[in-house]
């Protein structure tokens, strides 16, 4: 994951012939790429959230972690859907969020 994350900090999405690569490497190492995923800066994040809507249910369930979303902006948080309250994806059991990791994919 540390090439995926030096990927974000070189601001990998202004790189067309990259993105869409960068973009399949997440897809297929989730849920292991969902820290990666919520280092991008909120505009590229929330664009991948209505691309690949199949990503938003494990993503939010990652982030509604309580150690991970004490460490998360609250534009990260709104961006999930998990500023105002609990979302309905959010009250998954954790059993119900990692089937559901295998059935998202970015393709």
């Amino acid at each position: 994951m540390g090439i995926l994350s030096k990927l974000v900090s070189r601001q990998v999405w202004r790189l067309p012939k990259l993105w869409p690569g960068f973009l399949k490497c997440v897809s297929q190492t989730q849920p292991h790429s969902f820290p990666v995923l919520l280092e991008l800066p909120m505009p590229q994040l929330e664009s991948i959230m209505k691309k690949f809507p199949d990503l938003r249910p494990p993503l939010t369930a990652y982030a509604n972690q309580p150690t991970i979303r004490a460490s998360l902006p609250n534009s990260a948080l709104s961006v999930l859907g998990l500023d105002n309250g609990q979302s309905s994806q959010s009250q998954m059991h954790p059993s119900d969020a990692a089937s559901s990791i295998h059935g998202a994919a970015l393709s």
